[in-house]
């Protein structure tokens, strides 16, 4: 290396070690994160505050051996185990967003990414697993707004793990949704590519996915008038309404765990396009009076509209308000339900 670099980079970690020990004499503590630590070249792990030095390249950071010590750089490469334990506002935000107050989690997940920001090139810090949260919880709330701020705020991805720089993309694509027509087949081929590139990848996840069919699924539905959703689908729309509902069924089915919003919310979307397709309520007057030989003869749509109302009402979603369904849960038939048991002697 030459001279010339060599000067340049002991001048700055001068600088970065000068600005560490000026906040330290002018009384202000500065930022720690706590980290387990085990070197490569031992069995022993040790347990430390760290901090990190403005501007510091990837997998860098600064700790101190005692308080009368300067602060020593140090990277993340020389150590087998490098963990940071989770801080105290970090845990806070993760106990609010598992409590479902999803307003006051966004504040605090935001909060806790700006805080942390200066350690966003350490592995499993603290900012990045905020921004990541902040993802979830703004998706959970479907705040497309929210999102699209949450993306473009995201700390630079500095070593983002597969699984991670997906959910950030799938992100980006669903902060898109919306109802306008005009953009719908824009964000139809956006979504359509992400899943493509998704279904060939192995850091895809659950949520990921079901993110991505869910943006298809809006952008589809957005070619569906909203007139028609009331009165009834024009055959010309039909074959958009059904790839529609396919879509948001996969967004459904994908998903796993208790967080359920965005799954109940595309099952009710998906409910409502089947009932204004061709021929349900034309066979609504027929079915008051549900039994084997009237469901068999029913419509397809009519039969997937009732049994998706039935799954809302009595599975995922009970108390969602809606006539529709209320109107359909009645015409649901199954053997099993409707077979009279043998009185037991």
């Amino acid at each position: 290396m030459k001279t010339k670099h060599v000067l340049i980079l002991l001048l700055s970690g001068l600088l970065m070690l000068q600005s560490h020990l000026s906040a330290q004499q002018q009384g202000a503590a500065p930022l720690t994160l706590t980290v387990q630590l085990q070197p490569n070249k031992s069995n022993k792990v040790r347990r430390i505050p760290i901090m990190a030095p403005p501007g510091a390249p990837k997998g860098t950071f600064l700790y101190q051996a005692s308080r009368d010590e300067p602060p020593v750089s140090d990277q993340v490469k020389n150590y087998k185990l490098f963990f940071i334990e989770t801080p105290a506002d970090l845990a806070n935000a993760i106990r609010t967003y598992s409590a479902d107050d999803l307003n006051a989690a966004k504040r605090q997940l935001a909060r806790v990414r700006s805080i942390y920001a200066p350690f966003n090139g350490l592995p499993n810090n603290p900012s990045t697993a905020a921004a990541l949260l902040e993802l979830s919880c703004n998706a959970r709330a479907m705040d497309w707004a929210g999102l699209g701020k949450a993306v473009a705020e995201f700390p630079a991805p500095r070593g983002l793990e597969p699984t991670d720089r997906m959910k950030l993309d799938a992100a980006r694509i669903l902060s898109l949704v919306s109802d306008d027509p005009t953009t719908a087949e824009d964000r139809r081929k956006k979504a359509e590519e992400a899943i493509a590139a998704a279904q060939k990848s192995s850091s895809v996840t659950s949520e990921t996915y079901t993110w991505l069919k869910y943006a298809l699924a809006r952008a589809l539905a957005s070619n569906i008038p909203a007139a028609e959703l009331q009165k009834g689908i024009s055959e010309e729309n039909v074959k958009v309404a059904s790839q529609a509902v396919d879509a948001y069924c996969e967004a459904a089915a994908s998903a796993h765990g208790r967080y359920m919003e965005l799954p109940v919310d595309a099952m009710h979307r998906a409910f409502r396009i089947l009932w204004a397709m061709p021929g349900v309520k034309a066979y609504m007057p027929k079915s008051r009076k549900m039994d084997k030989k009237t469901w068999d003869a029913a419509p397809c749509n009519f039969k997937d509209a009732v049994a998706m109302a039935y799954l809302l009402r009595n599975v995922y979603a009970p108390k969602l308000k809606d006539e529709a369904i209320s109107t359909a849960v009645g015409l649901y038939y199954s053997e099993q339900l409707n077979t009279k048991k043998t009185p037991k002697k």
